[in-house]
């Protein structure tokens, strides 16, 4: 990603949450579908639609949001263009202050280091989202998109590239 001047603004103060969290929604205009469909090798990104809501928790901050967007690509069979729906879920623990070194050692924020996420670390009153949300679109996008039906016409002989095949004509009968 470009360092300098992000795709689009997903920056949320962080200092001053409300207990029941506070909400930020993101929708790309066509410019920034198009600077983003770039970044992650798309032929097009149709939509971009992100809801967040930061809660404060001790420590840090919980966000759950929504990302929903739409993505074309060429199909790896007929090349011809694949629509993809993406809806994602995503939660995330963000605690405040550096990665620690010994994370358990007199640790005051009890965190699920055997959950899915580990967590990830903020300073400052700010955070950009961006990030985060480009990260679970690029996983979420389908890396060998099909058009429904479509299968490559070559059939093979699977024991061919067996590693045990050259070791077959070897044998004696």
């Amino acid at each position: 990603m470009n360092e300098e001047t992000p795709i689009f603004d997903a920056a949320m103060r962080v200092d001053n949450i409300p207990s029941k969290g506070r909400r930020l929604k993101i929708e790309l205009d066509k410019n920034q579908r198009l600077t983003l469909a770039k970044e992650l090798k798309l032929d097009k990104l149709n939509s971009f639609l992100a809801k967040l809501l930061v809660m404060p928790i001790r420590g840090g901050l919980q966000v759950n949001a929504e990302l929903g967007a739409m993505v074309e690509q060429q199909c790896v069979v007929s090349f011809k263009p694949v629509e993809q729906v993406i809806d994602e879920q995503i939660e995330r623990i963000f605690l405040m202050g550096e990665i620690p070194k010994n994370a358990g050692d007199g640790s005051e924020s009890f965190v699920d280091m055997e959950g899915d996420e580990l967590p990830d670390y903020y300073t400052g009153s700010e955070i950009d989202f961006s990030d985060l949300l480009i990260e679970t679109l690029a996983l979420a996008i389908n890396p060998f998109p099909r058009l429904k039906g479509e299968k490559l016409d070559i059939e093979q002989d699977e024991t061919q590239f067996s590693p045990f095949a050259a070791l077959t004509s070897l044998k004696r009968d």
